[in-house]
């Protein structure tokens, strides 16, 4: 059973590159201003942390809606954690159990990025720059939703629901925060914002397909959630908190990159860098520079 569950996964991950491949950049950078099809931006890298933390510590309006919302749910939920786990269980059946426990495997079993290397080597070997950055978005995303849930993991340290649930709050890191729905949920701000935008162009089909891809995107993370949660490895607030995080990353995440991409550059810092192998065999890394 093991094996079964990775396959369908890696299954996901190749369809989305090879889908991805097809699907028109726009309002990106093209191959041709890179120096090498497997060159990261360094500056981006840099300009998406700095804008991450400024938007947590300095949030906007939306922010701080949406911080409200999911801190007001979880604190509903919380009071009622063992009410709602024992209806869980309650209602609990065997194919309801076998199908939740293959839909964790998003936020585990190095899924996430796994899926963010695909992207990345695919698009770099196919010169398709979209789907380059994506993957290197979802890394970010990743990342960033990590760091953000450890310190929650620590702020509301926790035992799970099967070991008696007891909160004993900033002493060492436990489980107040779900690990695998947030990083569950660091996809899908980046892969809706990257190829599942509703444009004035698209067609009715194109308008379907594209809802139907959002719909995939932020409820395969809820199924997470509440797989979790049916295997008494979190209560119901927990995974709240790990949706409310790892939803709002993967949009900053997003809007760092739309943010980056009009921000003016300075004509000394390079456009790009990535490794270049010379000639006589010898590698190295490389940058470009456009004056």
């Amino acid at each position: 059973m093991r094996r079964h569950g990775r396959i369908p996964a890696m299954i996901v991950a190749i369809v989305l590159a090879v889908l991805s491949a097809g699907i028109p950049a726009t309002a990106e950078p093209t191959l041709e201003q890179s120096s090498h099809p497997f060159a990261i931006d360094g500056q981006e890298l840099k300009f998406t942390q700095k804008y991450y933390w400024h938007r947590l510590i300095h949030p906007e309006t939306k922010d701080r809606l949406w911080g409200a919302g999911v801190l007001t749910t979880s604190f509903i939920l919380a009071t009622k954690k063992w009410k709602i786990q024992r209806e869980v269980a309650k209602d609990d059946s065997p194919d309801r159990a076998r199908f939740f426990k293959h839909a964790q495997d998003l936020g585990g079993r190095g899924i996430v990025p796994a899926a963010a290397i695909l992207l990345y080597l695919g698009g770099s070997m196919f010169r398709k720059e979209r789907t380059k950055q994506t993957g290197i978005m979802l890394g970010e995303s990743a990342v960033l939703t990590g760091a953000l849930t450890v310190a929650g993991m620590w702020v509301l340290s926790e035992d799970r629901p099967r070991e008696g649930g007891r909160l004993h709050p900033f002493q060492g890191i436990g489980h107040g925060v779900s690990g695998h729905t947030s990083t569950a949920a660091s996809i899908a701000g980046v892969l809706s914002r990257q190829y599942l935008q509703i444009r004035p162009a698209d067609g009715r089909v194109a308008r379907t397909f594209k809802w139907i891809g959002k719909g995939f995107a932020y409820g395969a993370p809820v199924a997470v959630a509440f797989g979790r949660v049916n295997e008494q490895q979190h209560f119901a607030y927990n995974t709240v908190l790990g949706l409310g995080i790892g939803f709002w990353t993967s949009n900053v995440v997003a809007d760092a990159h739309e943010s980056y991409l009009q921000t003016p550059r300075s004509p000394l810092r390079p456009k790009s860098v990535g490794p270049i192998v010379g000639d006589d065999g010898g590698a190295g890394f490389g940058a470009r520079w456009e004056w």
